[in-house]
């Protein structure tokens, strides 16, 4: 691999990425100001809830960023026809792709760090010492709700896929414990509960009982999922 390339593509993505102001709101800003309005309103004396919080404004963001960013972004580049214009520079595909992906992931780690920096600084909480399983589950997050974003928008139209991105986003949310432990005693909300990676997730970057088979179970699907689309997609234009 040539690291110097990589390193360059990267820097250009990231040049691309903070241009686009919107996005370094939702980013950076949007979630600082959640984070502080929620630690604010619970939190102030209840280091508790912060512990609690961090994990789930992590997700939160990493699925926003997949849903919304990664997921649509690269469908455009392919729709577009800037892959296929990609394949005669110097500049291998899987490169641009590989620069893009460690660009989003920078980004989103230093926002994380933000979040980390804030909890410190207007709430004196120390996050360092849960810091290995909010890498971990950061990156895990990340990985996991970029590829559901790649698959929902490689499904068919653009519109429907927002539409579908909209409706996801809310189910997770509300399903996921991000702000709140829910109470509702329902079997079926119990079992969706268990059954989708987002309650996962934070869990294991709470401390707290959690499946690896089922978070790395949803990752093997939707790799394997985004791959048949890609390929459904390819053939039906050649």
């Amino acid at each position: 691999m040539n690291w110097q390339a990589l390193l360059y593509n990267t820097y250009l993505d990231s040049m691309a990425f903070i241009r686009v102001k919107i996005a370094l709101f939702f980013s950076f800003v949007f979630p600082l100001m959640l984070f502080i309005i929620f630690c604010t309103i619970w939190g102030t004396a209840n280091n508790s809830y912060i512990e609690f919080l961090l994990p789930g404004m992590i997700v939160l963001m990493a699925i926003s960023e997949g849903l919304f960013s990664i997921g649509p972004v690269i469908k455009d580049y392919y729709s577009s026809g800037m892959i296929k214009l990609i394949k005669y520079l110097p500049v291998d595909v899987s490169m641009f792709f590989i620069s893009f992906i460690c660009s989003r992931l920078l980004f989103f780690l230093l926002s994380v760090a933000l979040l980390l920096v804030s909890a410190k600084v207007f709430f004196d909480y120390n996050a360092m010492v849960i810091y290995p399983r909010l890498l971990m589950g950061s990156v895990l997050s990340l990985l996991t709700f970029s590829l559901l974003g790649l698959c929902i928008s490689f499904l068919g139209k653009k519109d429907n896929n927002r539409t579908l991105s909209n409706f996801v986003f809310f189910i997770l949310i509300f399903i996921g414990n991000l702000f709140y432990a829910t109470a509702v005693e329902s079997a079926v909300f119990r079992f969706f509960q268990n059954f989708l990676p987002t309650n996962h997730l934070v869990a294991l970057m709470r401390g707290e009982a959690y499946n690896i088979v089922i978070i790395f179970g949803w990752l093997v699907f939707l790799a394997v999922l985004f791959r048949l689309l890609f390929i459904k997609i390819r053939y039906s234009r050649a």
